[in-house]
């Protein structure tokens, strides 16, 4: 259907005055929300740029609302009390007349009215409250309904409730197709529509989106498909709630077209991913391993996605047809695999001012395909990849003395785009301090690796190894014993990271991934493995730092009075390397000298090839035990 339907109904009667019990309603969910973002369970750091809360938007929310009560208390002051004390002032002096019993029955009457209102207040809290609680079960129990009984009789009332519930028109049409009965519910915003059409079978079902002058892409009505199929009601809710959402910002934002960006951000990651494989020889995996990660737009939700870590497990799982499939975009699985690392492209509120594409222009980087010159709105300035050598990519920047009568311009607005991370990641202080840099953010506020106490803060250590210190593995012949040495790495959650501009994507998730290699590496030191006979016993101590927060040295102990020590350090570009106490000239009789090594000597000449090899290849501390066992 068209994108430009009229609305079939109106906004509805308009809201009455905002009284001072709704501000200070609204203050105090503010505050609410914001404890509760930060009171994690795991007690990560929060309290950063790249924590769960968008610290500019809920500042400046807070001082918006704070401001209103303000106005409201004054004009209150203003006018209701101090009319209201004349009044009574006028009563006290002349106390029978019939104008102050009057003032002192209503006087008793507004203080009644003001109980009554403290008592509906709470009521329409608890109200709202049992509203969503109950519009989270219906749809819970309608999800029942379509995956048992394979009815979809209620899914078009749900479909309207959901249209209500987000401001969006709707109506209803019912046709015969080809002798089967289609009811079509419309969800239509301002300059976008979404049509589902529902049937009595499940491949009647058909979703379909359209955009005003722009082309979206068909993915998208995939996506809400397939979850409408699988009878993943509040997911396909969430789906319409991000393009309601989408079209809301790009009607009252104009110029900026916030649909068009959303776009022109999935083809400049699939740009990017291009470019990385060219040069990659299209090897996917290691466009994976040290490119920019697997632009898999339209697998998630109504926006980019890049895939930037699996777990080597995981990897070595996947067939040659999968990885093709996952090149193309054509795995339909991909999102359901496990451990791996995800970010999700969407648009915050920034105090800063960032630019937009405009509708001209398709994508934020040059392209054989898509060609620019400095002579218009955009200048083009040239980036060499971090990690790939050799490559070195255009972007688009706005240049601030452009026309701005030019319809080609870029638009300035305080918006930016955040990749959310998912899920959170655990990071080290130094993994922070490195994105913020990218990203053009102060480091000033995280300086410190090391807790200050053991008990000051959560510790990645920890976090990473779900608080176990001693574990026992059996692989291959041998029962492993592992115990770590106290944690010594403070933990920070990243969950989001605004980006300025989309060439910081490049320098932002290599440091992302070397941080989940070095989680999934300690980590494995509480996956316990039970995969072997345990004929042969060996005990592993493992040791971290936080002045060198990639490192891990090991020690092994075996049978016989064998003991090895091996040193091992994810380096920038996430590969592992390993040095045995012998590369490293550390005695067997010594080896505590091993933690002496500065980090200037663990260069990659001096790495042992064989064992680097092995552990990048595992990732498992365990199995790493095992190599240095066999070999030695």
């Amino acid at each position: 259907m068209s994108a430009s339907r009229p609305p079939a109904q109106s906004a509805g009667p308009l809201r009455p005055p905002r009284t001072i019990s709704d501000e200070f309603r609204e203050l105090q969910t503010t505050v609410r929300l914001f404890q509760n973002q930060l009171d994690t369970p795991d007690g990560t750091i929060g309290l950063h740029p790249f924590g769960p809360v968008n610290i500019e938007q809920t500042y400046t929310t807070f001082i918006q609302s704070c401001h209103r009560l303000r106005s409201s208390l004054l004009a209150y002051k203003d006018t209701t009390l101090a009319s209201w004390g004349q009044l009574l002032a006028s009563s006290a002096q002349y106390p029978d007349t019939p104008t102050a019993i009057a003032s002192k029955r209503a006087h008793a009457a507004i203080q009644e009215l003001g109980e009554m209102h403290k008592i509906t207040d709470a009521l329409h809290e608890d109200i709202s409250g049992c509203q969503k609680i109950l519009f989270d079960a219906a749809g819970d129990a309608i999800s029942r309904t379509v995956v048992g009984a394979k009815s979809l009789v209620l899914l078009a009332e749900r479909l309207r409730a959901c249209a209500k519930r987000l401001g969006l028109a709707h109506y209803t049409d019912v046709q015969r197709r080809d002798g089967v009965e289609i009811t079509t519910v419309t969800l239509a915003g301002g300059i976008s529509v979404i049509d589902v059409d529902i049937g009595p079978r499940w491949d009647h079902m058909h979703v379909k989106i359209s955009v005003s002058d722009i082309s979206h892409d068909a993915r998208i009505d995939t996506l809400m498909l397939k979850r409408l199929q699988a009878g993943d009601i509040h997911g396909f809710e969430r789906l319409v709630e991000e393009m309601a959402r989408l079209d809301q910002l790009t009607r009252t934002k104009s110029p900026v077209n916030f649909i068009h960006n959303t776009f022109a951000v999935a083809a400049t990651l699939s740009e990017i991913q291009k470019q990385e494989l060219g040069v990659l020889d299209g090897d996917v995996l290691r466009v994976l391993k040290c490119g920019s990660g697997v632009a898999l737009p339209y697998v998630r939700h109504v926006g980019p996605s890049t895939l930037y870590f699996m777990s080597a497990s995981v990897q070595h799982g996947l067939s040659g047809d999968d990885w093709a499939h996952i090149k193309s975009n054509t795995m339909h699985e991909v999102t359901e695999l496990p451990q791996c690392m995800w970010l999700d492209f969407a648009w915050e509120p920034s105090n800063k001012q960032h630019w937009f594409l405009s509708e001209q222009v398709q994508q934020y980087c040059v392209s054989a395909e898509h060609m620019a010159d400095d002579s218009g709105p955009y200048t083009v300035v040239s980036h060499k990849h971090p990690l790939i050598g050799g490559l070195e990519m255009q972007f688009l920047e706005a240049d601030p003395t452009a026309d701005a009568k030019d319809q080609n311009t870029a638009y300035s607005i305080p918006y930016a785009l955040v990749a959310r991370v998912s899920p959170a990641l655990p990071s080290c202080a130094l993994t922070v301090r490195q994105i913020m840099a990218a990203t053009g953010h102060s480091a000033s506020s995280v300086s410190h690796d090391s807790p200050r106490l053991l008990e000051d803060a959560p510790t990645l250590e920890r976090l990473v190894c779900a608080n176990t210190t001693r574990t026992v593995h059996n692989v291959g012949a041998t029962k492993m014993q592992i115990n770590m040495e106290a944690p010594q790495i403070r933990a920070w959650s990243i969950s989001r990271v605004p980006i300025a501009h989309m060439r910081e994507i490049m320098e932002v998730v290599p440091l992302l991934r070397r941080q989940a290699v070095f989680n999934e590496l300690l980590g494995s030191c509480a996956a316990v493995e039970d995969s072997g006979s345990g004929e042969h016993a060996a005990n592993i101590t493992v040791k971290t730092f936080a002045n060198d927060p990639f490192r891990i040295d090991m020690y092994v102990q075996a049978e016989q009075g064998v003991s090895m020590g091996v040193v091992l350090r994810v380096t920038d570009d996430s590969s592992i390397l390993a040095w045995t106490h012998q590369t490293l000239g550390v005695s067997e009789s010594d080896l505590s000298l091993l933690s002496n090594i500065p980090a200037a000597s663990l260069t990659t000449a001096t790495s042992h090839a064989t064992l680097s090899k092995a552990a990048a290849i595992s990732s498992n501390i365990p199995i790493i035990a095992l190599w240095l066992l066999t070999h030695h």
